[in-house]
């Protein structure tokens, strides 16, 4: 068979084109293998080790390493040069599209037959664009003839062993599977519920006898059916102490290096071990010296020098991290920040501040300007028939349970890995905290406490896991997130898209506290982007982004009935909140652009106060 490279966006591969999604190619769909596949040819992993994630892992709750995709490019006369991340074609059938025929064909690429041999006008086949999934994660081909033989009418038909005559007959908008061999037939949905069978497997690895334990049936499925893969991702931002080394340097470069490092311990005489260290500094471009000194720095404990973090603690770290001031910071390193809050405080004390400026100035605590940030995403893993649902969706006042979320499989498959793809992600952003007094004030208000109440209760039943509790203060800061993403869109030209959002919203006592939101862009590139979204930092040019931010959650094209509604959305778990007014791109939301509320940003007239409207 013809072998070709398929370009895929590293950031795709570790999204909706991760392991186990079906991907289209130039003139086919493809499935991805699992990493265990990833390899070179002496079967290591083809991608490099990213360093300096430790709090990153811990925070994630990850001890697997961190890799990157392995990366390969096309060079001249169809040549690869590099570890390509290997695909299967799938769905495996093919199918005849001229009408009267509609013949299936199995795997006709094998003999290299891209014409129906069954009908006259020999068309060209297509592949067809259904699978069978299963909510235990596993993916096959539609089992085409049991269907067809569903409902056996005679004895031919219930003995018909012939399974590769068949033809998917469209006649009209209607579907129906028809077996040459015995004349059986059956209409065909698409959507059809199917038991999965004895064997469990993926399309690039063997079946495996299930042990019975999940009873489930499979569904029928097209392949670009959002349940059919979701992709299950985390991030976390690099913090100090490891966004403050300095990359390059000699300790840099030989703690990297473990290559190095034997060579030097492997020297066991002076001389050798002299020799060695020289040629070491010469290809580093440092004297012998700097190298002496890094392998001590490295025998301390570099890069953290016996530092543990906190496993889980992510979001109070990265706060921290935002807050905390530090006046010897290079332009270089991973975070850099600059505090912009005196400068913002200070409007509100301007002679020409009106009162809806200082009511939207005193609202926010702190304003911190990020002119570079670096975030690591990693690629946990996806679920298959995730949302998928027996019946009709609840009513916003139902008490009836949810399906627990489907299984989350692994990079791997069989979780045995010790390592996760990931990427490294560059950038800038705006940070932001909310008044802490004026914020305890709103939210412990009776209005504030009757408005969440029905929405948390259908929260929990959803059995989904958030990283923060669902609060007033969450509802706030998120659709606020929201409100301020659609306007830095309209003004600052930015594509949603490409921004993406962090909110801090836990309540504790003590200095866990957090009230904050991150908006953020960031790409797999050292550059990461221009600078454009940091300058919005600026105070003036963010009050005003701010301001009208605020104003456009007073109305949407769809009121009254957005701003009424009870329950809407995925699981019903928005309320004033649409795509006219609030929703963003899937890729900006960390929360699947649920949980919003534009009802705790506008108050209404029934008591329901507005944050920014408190003087």
């Amino acid at each position: 068979m013809k072998r070709e490279l398929i370009p895929i966006r590293l950031s795709h591969l570790l999204g909706q084109s991760g392991v186990g999604a079906i991907v289209r190619g130039p003139d086919e769909l493809v499935v991805i293998h699992d990493i265990r596949e990833w390899t070179d040819r002496d079967g290591e992993p083809g991608g490099r080790v990213i360093y300096y994630v430790d709090r990153a892992r811990a925070a994630l709750k990850i001890e697997q390493n961190l890799r990157e995709p392995p990366i390969a490019r096309d060079l001249k006369g169809g040549a690869v040069d590099g570890v390509c991340v290997p695909v299967s074609r799938f769905p495996r059938w093919a199918r005849c599209p001229t009408p009267k025929c509609g013949r299936l064909h199995r795997n006709p690429w094998l003999k290299n037959q891209p014409n129906c041999d069954e009908c006259k006008g020999g068309s060209r086949l297509e592949q067809v664009t259904w699978v069978l999934v299963h909510p235990a994660g596993f993916l096959a081909d539609v089992p085409w003839y049991d269907l067809a033989h569903a409902e056996p009418k005679n004895p031919a038909q219930k003995d018909c062993r012939d399974r590769d005559k068949l033809s998917l007959l469209e006649e009209g908008v209607r579907r129906r599977l028809f077996c040459i061999t015995c004349k059986a037939t059956a209409e065909f949905k698409g959507d059809d519920r199917r038991a999965f069978g004895s064997e469990r497997q993926q399309p690039w690895t063997r079946a495996e006898h299930a042990d019975g334990s999940d009873k489930r049936v499979g569904f029928v499925a097209a392949v670009n059916d959002a349940r059919v893969y979701s992709p299950v991702k985390a991030t976390a931002l690099v913090i100090p102490p490891e966004s403050r080394l300095r990359q390059g340097t000699a300790v840099d470069r030989l703690y990297r290096t473990s290559e190095d490092r034997r060579k030097i311990d492997s020297a066991r005489a002076p001389l050798a071990r002299k020799g060695a260290i020289r040629e070491i500094a010469s290809r580093y471009r440092c004297s012998p010296s700097d190298v002496e000194e890094a392998l001590k720095e490295i025998a301390a404990g570099y890069p953290l020098y016996g530092k543990s973090f906190t496993a889980g603690r992510l979001l109070e770290d990265e706060y921290d991290a935002f807050l905390e001031a530090r006046v010897d910071q290079h332009p270089d390193e991973d975070l850099v920040t600059y505090d912009q809050s005196g400068p913002w405080a200070a409007l509100a004390t301007m002679p020409e501040a009106t009162k809806a400026t200082r009511a939207v100035v005193s609202g926010v605590d702190r304003l911190v300007r990020i002119d570079r940030l670096k975030a690591v995403e990693v690629f946990k893993g996806f679920r298959r028939c995730e949302g998928l649902a027996d019946g009709p969706s609840d009513p916003p006042d139902s008490s009836s349970p949810i399906a627990p979320p489907a299984p989350l499989i692994p990079p791997d498959i069989i979780g045995q890995s010790d390592w996760f793809p990931a990427i490294e992600l560059y950038g800038e952003g705006i940070f932001l905290t909310l008044d802490a007094q004026r914020l305890d004030q709103w939210e412990t208000n009776p209005a504030v406490v009757s408005r969440l109440e029905p929405l948390a209760a259908r929260f929990a039943r959803t059995g989904r896991e958030s990283p923060v509790p669902l609060t007033a203060r969450f509802m706030l800061l998120h659709t606020l997130s929201h409100l301020l993403m659609r306007q830095i869109e309209s003004e600052a030209g930015y594509p949603a898209s490409s921004l993406k959002e962090r909110v801090y919203a836990a309540k504790t006592e003590g200095p866990d506290a957090m009230s904050g939101l991150l908006i953020y862009v960031a790409v797999p590139d050292m550059a990461g982007s221009l600078g454009g979204l940091a300058e919005l930092a600026d105070p003036r040019r963010f009050l005003g982004l701010l301001t009208r931010a605020v104003e456009h959650a007073h109305w949407c094209s769809f009121d009254p009935v957005c701003r009424e509604h009870e329950g809407q959305g995925p699981a019903l778990l928005n309320r004033a909140a649409c795509h006219a007014c609030a929703l963003v791109p899937d890729t900006a939301c960390e929360h699947g652009n649920t949980l919003l509320d534009r009802g705790f940003v506008q108050g209404d007239d029934a008591g329901l106060p507005a944050y920014f409207g408190l003087a």
